[in-house]
Order: structure tokens, then sequence, then C-alpha cells
């Protein structure tokens, strides 16, 4: 069986930005999630280790984003006052975790999708979505957001690419043609 952590390396998560500034919440997901990711490879042993991968991403930012979308108001609220209260190096200086966890799974679960060959059209809506929930809670554009989790998607396709078989005859040609 392989662990969490392993089987995110072996898929190269480790290009995503986000995950070497943010390794250590990683490896504390990693460790709260290793056992559910444990009991789905039993479960479904005929499933692959990234397929195992993008239910439990999907899973894990459903809860995050829905946890983000159910406090909006008062993280709001709250981040309001510090921003009224403090400085401004000490207001920047409060961290959400959740805020953050939100983030590294989103770009992890939107590389797990570029990586499978899925739908762009598909990612970019739940990277806007997600950009949308947290742009006001970070100060920054919802746009920028989305473009920024967007890369971690082509990171993943680019890997989909570079390890998708040849094609062959009349279906290469085909593929030349339309691209």
């Amino acid at each position: 069986m392989i662990e969490l952590r392993e089987a995110l390396n072996r898929i190269g998560v480790n290009q995503i930005h986000l995950v070497g500034t943010h390794s250590e919440a990683l490896d504390n997901l990693c460790e709260r999630e290793n056992l559910l990711y444990a009991t789905a490879q039993e479960n479904k042993p005929e499933s692959s280790p990234t397929h195992l991968l993008l239910g439990l991403f999907t899973k894990l930012n459903v809860e995050a984003l829905s946890s983000i979308e159910s406090h909006a108001v008062q993280l709001s609220e709250m981040k309001s006052v510090f921003d009224q209260q403090l400085e401004e190096k000490h207001a920047k200086a409060f961290r959400l975790p959740v805020l953050e966890e939100l983030q590294l799974v989103t770009h992890i679960w939107l590389y797990i999708q570029g990586y499978l060959g899925m739908d762009y059209s598909l990612a970019n809506d739940h990277a806007t979505q997600t950009s949308d929930a947290i742009s006001g809670l970070l100060d920054q554009n919802a746009d920028v957001l989305r473009t920024d989790f967007n890369q971690s998607y082509y990171l993943g396709f680019r890997e989909f690419e570079a390890n998708k078989p040849p094609s062959l005859g009349w279906k290469r040609w085909f593929e030349k043609w339309l691209n």
C-alpha cells in the first residue's frame, strides 16, 4: 500500500510552488488523511492511486471550500478588525489555517485533474469558484488567483502529455492535422 505523501510525490506535486512554501501544512494534511487514503486503496484495489487521489482531493476541496463559505462573514469581520486595529505588517502576520489549506488542496486537486488529462473547462470552473470565495479574504484579485490555480492544472497536464504513449498511424496524422 502506498502512503499518501508518497503517492503525491510519485505524480510530481512538488512542482507546485505552493507545495514548497507550505510543506509543513502538506505534511500535516497527509498525516491526517493517510488512513482514509489507505482505506480507499483497500476498498478499491482496482483503482489507480492517482484516481484515488482525485477522489480524496475532491472531498478535501469540497469540505474546505464549504467551511470557508459558511464562515465567510465571520472571517471577513475578523480580518476587518485586524486591518483596522493593527499596523499593516502586523495585520498581515495573522494567518487563517483553513484558508491556507483550501489553497493548498485546490492547487493539488487541479494538478491531479491536469495529470489525469481531465477537461480544462471543469478545472477552470473549480479554480474560479475557489478564487471568488477567497479573494476578499486575501485582498487579491479573483482573476489573479484563478490564473495561479490554473497554473497547477497546466503543470499536471504537462506531465499527462509527457507520459502519454505516442499515437500510431492515422491517429497521429489526425492529431497533427487538428493541432
